[in-house]
């Protein structure tokens, strides 16, 4: 297995502000971040996450099953303050539609690798190689849309551009695999019971491969709207 790379960008920081007042608590007004540093954060948590889940099919290691547990929880308390910021905002920089939507399929990228580890510990399943493979470049994905958040705001928006189209990429490749793995299914020497178990999983890690490749998508159209 490639070793895993990450990375933290800490380009977003919250910003302060002492003039506006919002009608619900959530956030002190002191320390009330933006937009952009809530989305970075969740997309963080979600890279955090699908790097342990790589980690925890090789080791089965269930003290990482339970740090994914947390990502999932982390993430989940960061969506909540998204869903506050844009209905307590007088102003927000995207349409508040968009704004739910893109925080939306992040959150449900971070809840498809929970399922994912609950899928491995249930029927004690341990991965083919493809489905290794599948894996890898979901992470490669999910990796090249946070990098793209962090680069948001830039004003040159190359980078942004470049690692969105290659989440996009990997999406097409990971379907290809999983139409492969389930080729090489041979029902003379398995049982049922793994047969169905091993299609589930590599249709599972499909599904979250496209909510990746939805989450990019979104994002890159939200960035042209904004562009207009």
């Amino acid at each position: 297995m490639k070793q895993i790379k990450t990375t933290k960008t800490d380009k977003f920081k919250p910003q302060i502000s002492s003039k506006r007042k919002f009608s619900k608590n959530f956030f002190r007004k002191e320390e009330r971040p933006n937009f952009y540093s809530m989305l970075y954060k969740q997309c963080e948590i979600t890279d955090e996450s699908m790097s342990m889940f790589l980690k925890f099919m090789d080791s089965k290691d269930l003290s990482l099953a339970e740090e994914i547990e947390q990502c999932e929880k982390k993430a989940d308390k960061v969506r909540r303050k998204v869903i506050d910021y844009v209905e307590n905002s007088f102003i927000t920089p995207l349409d508040r539609h968009d704004l739910f939507a893109v925080s939306r399929s992040i959150d449900d990228i971070t809840d498809k690798i929970k399922d994912l580890k609950d899928f491995l510990i249930f029927f004690n399943y341990t991965p083919t190689e493809k489905n290794l493979e599948m894996t890898e470049l979901i992470y490669d994905s999910i990796h090249a849309v946070t990098e793209a958040v962090s680069h948001w705001t830039d004003d040159s928006p190359e980078f942004f551009w470049e690692h969105l189209v290659k989440a996009k990429k990997n999406e097409n490749q990971i379907k290809r695999l999983y139409w492969e793995n389930i080729d090489e299914l041979e029902f003379r020497k398995q049982s049922l019971r793994n047969i169905i178990v091993v299609r589930e999983f590599s249709k599972d890690l499909n599904s979250l491969a496209n909510k990746t490749g939805k989450a990019a998508d979104r994002i890159s159209d939200i960035k042209i709207k904004s562009i207009k």
